[in-house]
């Protein structure tokens, strides 16, 4: 490209008499979009929302140009469109050349891996992407089609790569994509590399030393080689290592066993069924509306298999076909989610927390009676079902506890690693989100289908197995409860919640049934009452406070990193133990109700209601 240089943020005088940074100005942001490298196109929508903005008025498309696309510690996530609000090929070969570019300051020798989803301009930004570490110097191995994003994590290992991407937004709407990256142990980002990173991106200022390479370019042709089938091969080869298969099953158990499939839409369809059959589960049928890559995701209004209309289709074939049970996954194929039928006959949906529980209690039962003399570790986030904690502990697995988002999980991976004392057994978050192998450093849908099913297949009803855990451990229900908010206002009423619940005086109040008796604040590292500062260990500072309430319950309030919304999290145990199966529903619709009158006071107290 042959580009003029210019600064990225115009400057303003009459700032600089304000003596404030020209560079952090909404109007400095706008105005850089006027100008080149950008297109005639761009800068003349830019010089339209100018004028408005000058105006005093305002919208999505001044915020569009106006309010940065930040780049956080879960990477970069927006709505396509021009300005540098949006995700378009400037924003995102920004974040690729303040990614790229400190991991080749760091190996002169630097290669990545870089995959992307079935989304809207999904590969386009990926060819950004490698076009960028290619006038890097990087060598690049790129995925040639739609790739779950738990094969790029394994893929950054198996090439021994220094870093990897993938375009993907998870389970978001049509008209979002993100950028997330990831380190050479095959984990997305995390202190201290997170904070240089996102410093280094902030630090590039000028447009015009992003190189938008074409693939055609002969720097491009030299640098970017396609991903082998060789990968996916030593994946399924260290799976069936792994220790999730179970040792009572025959050929023929597998091979009697119905599943529905369905990748919503996304890159899982190839992938999962060749595992699946590769594992001796014969009988997968996909969802025929839904196997094909498609960025707008027509059959489903959120592409997410937490959400039950996104499971309807599935569900729906599986009666066609009687199935033993219907599996989903998200568009980039690292979330799951799982439908089996009840006593009745009747499809039921499974939570994320169930299904992690199921994992954990199988896989800690199993390490119980097995002779390994290395120990167990379970790792799970904090706003996870403690009923993993009490599983662990009463099957001698430790267990580790950290905040939200699977790079946590995967830092203690690599901790235990270096180590070498004990071994990763299972880690898991309440959003659809497991992991039950080592050599992955992501949630994986891939190896948790594959357990789930062994254990179905063992255990035959996979309610009944629940009913057993909750007998055997404690009766548990959560909720999630999120709002948006959306915009500077959003975010300033974001921030006064959090501050609300820091200043007030919440030890020893009721929340409905439960007295207040402990307060977790992981930003401003206050520990009151029955807990401990031993609960930050190996956290990093970050806006979440947490409850704890008498009888093990807690609620937990954080704001989303990757969307404009604030959550709660609700994680209650039954104040009465079930003494049989027969009791667990009864037990079970008491506590919803408690957990939604809590919940209720708990948005007061936040100032949300």
């Amino acid at each position: 490209m042959n580009l003029k240089r210019k600064p990225i943020f115009y400057e303003f005088n009459p700032l600089k008499k304000l003596n404030r940074n020209p560079m952090n100005h909404p109007e400095s942001f706008i105005h850089s979009w006027t100008q080149e490298p950008f297109p005639s196109t761009v800068r003349e929508e830019a010089n339209r929302v100018l004028e408005k903005f000058s105006k005093g008025e305002s919208g999505p498309d001044v915020e569009a140009f106006s309010i940065p696309l930040e780049f956080g510690t879960g990477g970069m996530r927006g709505k396509l469109g021009n300005g540098i609000g949006r995700m378009n090929e400037f924003t995102v070969g920004r974040a690729a050349l303040g990614f790229i570019g400190y991991l080749s300051k760091k190996n002169k020798k630097a290669s990545i891996v870089i995959a992307y989803d079935s989304r809207r301009k999904s590969k386009e930004f990926a060819e950004v992407t490698a076009g960028i570490a290619a006038s890097l110097g990087v060598k690049v191995i790129l995925f040639q089609e739609v790739t779950p994003t738990p094969l790029l994590s394994y893929a950054i290992r198996y090439y021994k790569a220094t870093g990897g991407v993938v375009i993907t937004a998870s389970h978001n709407p049509p008209e979002y994509n993100g950028f997330k990256a990831y380190l050479s142990d095959g984990g997305q980002l995390v202190p201290p590399d997170d904070q240089k990173i996102i410093s280094k991106i902030e630090s590039i200022r000028d447009w015009n030393t992003i190189s938008l390479l074409s693939p055609k370019d002969p720097i491009y042709k030299k640098m970017v080689k396609p991903a082998g089938k060789d990968c996916f091969s030593s994946y399924k080869k260290e799976l069936s290592k792994a220790g999730i298969l179970s040792v009572t099953l025959k050929p023929k158990d597998r091979a009697a066993m119905k599943i529905v499939y369905s990748p919503l839409h996304g890159t899982g369809a190839k992938s999962m069924k060749d595992l699946l059959n590769g594992f001796g589960y014969k009988n997968v049928f996909l969802v025929p509306e839904q196997k094909d890559p498609n960025g707008e995701f027509p059959t489903v209004k959120y592409p997410n298999p937490e959400e039950p209309e996104a499971m309807e289709l599935s569900k729906k074939f599986a009666i066609q076909k009687n199935a033993h049970a219907f599996i989903a996954t998200d568009p980039d194929a690292d979330r799951l989610g799982i439908g089996v039928k009840n006593v009745q006959g009747e499809y039921v949906l499974l939570n994320g927390n169930q299904i992690g529980s199921i994992m954990a209690a199988y896989l800690c039962e199993n390490y119980a009676t097995s002779k390994k003399k290395k120990k167990a570790i379970l790792v799970k986030t904090i706003v996870t079902t403690d009923l993993q904690e009490i599983i662990a502990k009463k099957n001698k697995v430790k267990y580790k506890n950290v905040l939200t988002g699977f790079k946590f999980i995967a830092q203690v991976m690599a901790k235990i690693d270096k180590n070498k004392t004990d071994f990763f057994l299972f880690g898991g978050e309440e959003s659809f989100g497991y992991l039950p192998v080592s050599f992955v450093r992501d949630k994986d849908s891939l190896s948790s289908a594959l357990l789930l099913l062994e254990i179905l297949t063992e255990k035959k009803d996979l309610l009944n197995y629940m009913d057993e855990i909750y007998l055997k451990y404690g009766l548990f229900q959560e909720s999630l409860k999120s709002l948006t908010l959306e915009g500077r206002a959003g975010k300033e009423k974001i921030r006064k919640s959090l501050e609300s619940l820091r200043t007030a005086d919440l030890l020893g109040k009721k929340i409905h049934q439960r007295k207040i008796i402990g307060i977790l604040d992981y930003k401003t590292r206050a520990a009151k009452g029955n807990t401990s500062k031993s609960a930050f260990s190996g956290c990093p500072f970050s806006d979440v406070i947490q409850v704890i309430l008498e009888g093990n319950a807690k609620l937990t309030i954080r704001p989303s990193g990757t969307e404009p919304k604030i959550k709660i999290y609700s994680s209650f145990q039954s104040l009465k133990a079930p003494n049989s199966k027969g009791e667990i529903p009864i037990l079970m619709k008491d506590l919803l109700s408690e957990i939604k009158v809590s919940e209720e006071i708990f948005l007061r107290l936040a100032e949300l209601s």
